[in-house]
């Protein structure tokens, strides 16, 4: 019913546009066809102009997207490369140093023929390896290897591994008394500890002796000054 009101209603509408224009003067009903037309091509401007920025927006889409498969295939390509180097500094990073202990290695050689060759010439051969080390030594310093201090110090578990504790005179408690393997620094960190022997205090006996001793010593030196007075 109402679709049918609807119909009815645009009808009246069109029959009355039609009798208005049918009324109107040629020269309204041309400024009107002109108005009509104008209006017509500005719609027209408008959606070409739509069009366009449509047009463009997809291109810019495209362009986008492409630049975005580049620049990944271009972090791709960037990582394989930066692995790559990666691998090949871990690979050759201690390269330098190595060269210069195949220097070392030549000289042990050397040292080693001349030993076969002149077994009487101990003390030469002696003086040969001490020099052999020495260049060694310098080269572990260079790369900031140290030896870590150990016989007369305190133990200290960062950097001293204890294998055994003695009894001893020379030392006091707590103090390394020997060093079995040498430990090294690398800059400021423990690489490999020094293996050592630890004093644990003097002996029973001793002590006791120490202590008879230093009690005679005071009963002595209070006797001498009972005489003197």
């Amino acid at each position: 019913m109402d679709s049918k009101n609807k119909k009815e209603e645009k009808d009246t509408i069109s029959i009355d546009n039609k009798e208005k224009y049918i009324r109107m003067k040629k020269n309204d009903l041309v400024e009107l066809l002109a108005q009509k037309d104008d209006e017509l091509k500005t719609l027209e401007s408008k959606l070409n102009k739509e069009k366009k920025e449509l047009v463009q927006k997809e291109d810019n889409e495209k362009y986008y997207k492409e630049q975005l498969i580049r620049m990944q295939a271009d972090f791709e390509n960037f990582k394989k490369r930066e692995d790559k180097k990666k691998k090949e500094f871990m690979e050759y990073a201690n390269k330098d140093l190595i060269c210069r202990l195949l220097s070392v290695v030549d000289n042990l050689e050397r040292a080693a023929s001349y030993a076969k060759n002149e077994e009487s010439h101990s003390e030469s051969i002696r003086e040969g390896v001490k020099g052999i080390l020495k260049e060694f030594r310098k080269i572990l310093e260079q790369e900031g290897v140290r030896p870590i201090k150990a016989v007369g110090e305190k133990f200290d578990p960062y950097c001293h591994e204890a294998i055994m504790q003695v009894e001893s005179e020379k030392f006091p408690e707590d103090t390394i008394t020997e060093e079995i393997t040498k430990g090294y620094y690398l800059k400021s960190q423990v690489i490999r500890p020094s293996v050592v022997k630890v004093c644990k205090g003097q002996a029973e006996d001793n002590k006791k002796c120490e202590d008879d001793n230093m009690e005679e010593s005071s009963n002595n030196n209070k006797k001498n000054e009972n005489n003197e007075d």
